[in-house]
């Protein structure tokens, strides 16, 4: 039952944190200057209807030399025996990367060595929340982290209701443009409603870039320090 749940539990916990926008207090520890997020009324509308999921794919890909895509999938799907020795499964992009890790550290993994529950996950799933539906589409790539905790968002950190995670042998999913390569309405929109997508380019930038898309009355955008600071002194 698990391999058919990530994109509907996405969108529940979209749902549920749609017009929310508390960050916990941990990310203060991380270089949040310039970074903003979008917080939505209605996600689950955005997701649903064809044409709004299209403007928010469009939208994302706007901004995709922007973007910073950090999500531990073991935090809104249990993985056991998938995992084999790896302890997260994370799926970010080279953006984030270059941010809050280390590139040099990435090591290349082949899909066959992965343990065998990993690959039949991946092969379910990937094809799921890709625009092409493949399991590793161009531009994507297998990866271990050879530079000791590796720094990444579950699910909710950006409200505060979870904590970054520093990965110690995490297997990483390395997607070059996100906006590219995953469809918006099973992934990259849940993903950025959940703060597992935030952008760099600052609050106005966003703010711009979301008055012009079809989707002004769905959302907004907000600073992530200025709401760091609210969290801090309320």
């Amino acid at each position: 039952m698990k391999r058919a749940l990530l994109p509907a539990l996405l969108l529940a916990l979209a749902g549920l944190i749609a017009g929310c926008g508390k960050a916990g207090s941990l990310l203060s520890q991380y270089d949040t200057d310039g970074v903003a997020y979008l917080a939505y009324t209605d996600i689950d509308t955005v997701c649903d209807t064809p044409e709004l999921a299209e403007a928010g794919g469009d939208l994302l890909a706007s901004l995709e030399d922007s973007l910073l895509l950090s999500f531990v999938v073991d935090s809104s799907i249990e993985l056991n025996g998938e995992l084999g020795g790896y302890d997260h499964l994370v799926i970010t992009n080279p953006r984030w990367v270059e941010r809050f890790a280390d590139p040099g550290q990435l090591k290349p993994v082949s899909f066959d060595s992965l343990p065998e529950d990993m690959r039949d996950f991946l092969c379910a799933q990937m094809p799921v929340l890709t625009v092409d539906g493949s399991v590793l589409p161009e531009g994507t790539g297998l990866y271990e982290y050879g530079g000791g905790a590796f720094p990444a968002f579950p699910v909710n950190v950006t409200l505060g209701w979870a904590e970054p995670v520093e990965a110690e042998r995490p297997l990483i999913l390395l997607a070059d443009r996100p906006a590219e390569v995953f469809r918006p309405e099973s992934c990259l929109l849940p993903l950025t409603s959940s703060g597992n997508v935030l952008f760099s380019g600052g609050e106005d930038a966003l703010r711009t870039a979301l008055a012009e898309s079809r989707l002004p009355d769905y959302g907004a955008a907000y600073s992530l320090n200025a709401t760091l600071q609210e969290e801090t002194n309320p």
